[in-house]
């Protein structure tokens, strides 16, 4: 079994009150990456939003967009997708998005792929999930795949145990009470360290 889940969080596309303080909430409560998703902001706008994040914590926010901020900045990494598929020259950690399993093909090329929608969407309505999640772990195991889509604090512990090696959370953070969600997602962490940590003890 794994010994580690990474936790990552993904912002809202939209503007969200205190966005820089709450980032650093997060990656103080135990998410491990934040993936800065604003496909709709210039330049400008995403760096004064990084600008607001403590420098120590930077190493640990990836760029889907404005790659030009990755040194600049002194950021983790970046994020692949369709609007930006090619990772500067300079990136030393490199992830991408994937939504079929034939995409997971080329998953070793990067940290970490992201599988898209596990479940029903929660920031997109009609986005309903596009896997047996059932019959999901031969595909995934042995490569290292982020779970996203629908992802709440309660699917943690079951996507660890399917294989997935992360997950990522966006809406159920964004749309709802942050600090509920907050409190509900530092549980589920304790609880997954718990349950990993048998296997750990196994490993020596």
């Amino acid at each position: 079994m794994m010994d580690k889940f990474f936790i990552i969080v993904i912002t809202s596309d939209k503007t969200v009150d205190d966005e820089a303080e709450k980032i650093e909430t997060l990656l103080r409560n135990g998410v491990d990456i934040v993936h800065i998703r604003k496909p709709d902001w210039s330049l400008r706008d995403v760096r004064h939003l990084i600008e607001n994040i403590d420098y120590r914590y930077r190493y640990r926010i990836r760029l889907h967009g404005h790659f030009e901020l990755l040194n600049e900045m002194n950021l983790g990494g970046v994020h692949l997708n369709h609007r930006n598929p090619a990772a500067p020259a300079t990136a030393k950690a490199v992830s991408r998005s994937c939504h079929s399993i034939e995409e997971l093909e080329s998953s070793a090329e990067f940290d970490y792929v992201t599988l898209s929608p596990i479940f029903d969407s929660i920031s997109k309505s009609g986005y309903a999930s596009r896997f047996d999640i059932g019959n999901i772990r031969e595909d995934i195991i042995g490569r290292r795949v982020v779970a996203l889509g629908g992802v709440t604090a309660d699917t943690l512990l079951p996507l660890y145990e399917k294989g997935f090696i992360g997950a990522a959370l966006l809406g159920y953070i964004w749309n709802g009470d942050f600090e509920r969600q907050l409190a509900s997602l530092k549980r589920s962490i304790e609880q997954l360290k718990h349950h990993i940590a048998p296997h750990d003890d196994m490993a020596k």
